[in-house]
């Protein structure tokens, strides 16, 4: 029984990745986005800039969370950063659709969702481990 409840809790383990990397996103993106209002409030960055903040801030809180979801999966990085961004960009449309106004299919909404899919792309990338050049180049040579 011992070894069955130990395959269990691995098993719960790397399955989490799929809740850790979107609420990485969830927490850190109103992080970042009070960050920019400070810095808007306080006249170092111009009003103009304020669609493209949010842009940018949906990208690498999303590139964050596809960081989480790899490390807490540990192997298939792209196919992990790129759910997590997809996870994350549901939740952007499920939340423009609950919201009061334009609806979620406009213009806006889709560079969100774009950014959140190829921010956890991303995160996937910077997460892909590299061999090292040495041992590659021996082995050419041989």
């Amino acid at each position: 029984m011992t070894v069955q409840a130990e395959r269990r809790t691995k098993r719960r383990s790397k399955l989490a990745w799929y809740i850790l990397g979107p609420a990485v996103c969830l927490i850190s993106l109103p992080a970042a986005l009070y960050i920019c209002a400070l810095l808007l409030a306080k006249g170092v960055l111009s009003f103009e800039l304020t669609e493209e903040l949010v842009i940018a801030s949906v990208f690498l809180c999303t590139t964050l969370g596809g960081i989480a979801g790899c490390a807490a999966r540990g192997g298939k990085v792209m196919q992990t950063g790129l759910s997590v961004g997809a996870i994350f960009a549901l939740i952007i449309v499920v939340i423009c659709l609950a919201a009061p106004g334009e609806g979620a299919f406009n213009a806006t909404s889709l560079r969100h969702v774009i950014a959140a899919v190829t921010g956890g792309a991303f995160g996937g990338a910077l997460c892909i481990k590299r061999g090292n050049k040495n041992s590659r180049h021996k082995r050419r040579k041989k």
